[in-house]
């Protein structure tokens, strides 16, 4: 799985591996050895190299930050793709960033929902993401079910954008 994040100036790439019970999360160049030994929705328990560490997570819309060791580190989610917004709707379809279970589907088929609005939560390495609209539109066609696995890349669900 790879991910880019903005941080101040500087566009951070952040790949991560499952490798058995640990993972192997490659930051900018720099490579550690992680071991998750829990996980909530605001903190993480974890050891690099056998050396046992604790995170603080929080988020304010596209802003995230990440007390650790001392420190806070505000994150900006780079954006890959831009929804354009025209007269017409246009389809799109949500997919899975990384392999996991999904553990919740909050709409339904049809439902009209808002920009930010989570849609699909998904489990993957002991921690939830949620899978938000990326516009305001209408939940077009559900394609994954409570339970289902999902691999990376999976579609989840048909979005419909309108203006």
């Amino acid at each position: 799985m790879e991910f880019r994040y903005q941080s101040g100036d500087e566009l951070k790439t952040v790949q991560i591996e499952r490798d058995g019970e640990r993972y192997i999360v490659n930051v900018s160049g720099q490579t550690y050895r992680v071991a998750v030994q829990r996980s909530t929705a605001d903190t993480l328990a974890f050891s690099i190299d056998d050396q046992h560490y604790r995170a603080t997570v929080a988020a304010d819309g596209p802003q995230h930050y990440v007390a650790f060791d001392s420190n806070i580190f505000t994150f900006t989610k780079a954006e890959s793709v831009q929804v354009r917004r025209t007269n017409t709707a246009v389809e799109s379809g949500l997919t899975a960033t990384m392999p996991g279970q999904v553990v919740k589907v909050l709409v339904a088929e049809g439902d009209v929902v808002k920009r930010g609005q989570p849609l699909v939560i998904i489990e993957a390495m002991k921690m939830e993401m949620r899978i938000a609209a990326p516009a305001d539109g209408q939940v077009a066609t559900l394609l994954v079910t409570v339970g289902q696995i999902v691999e990376r890349g999976q579609r989840l669900l048909e979005f419909s954008v309108g203006r």
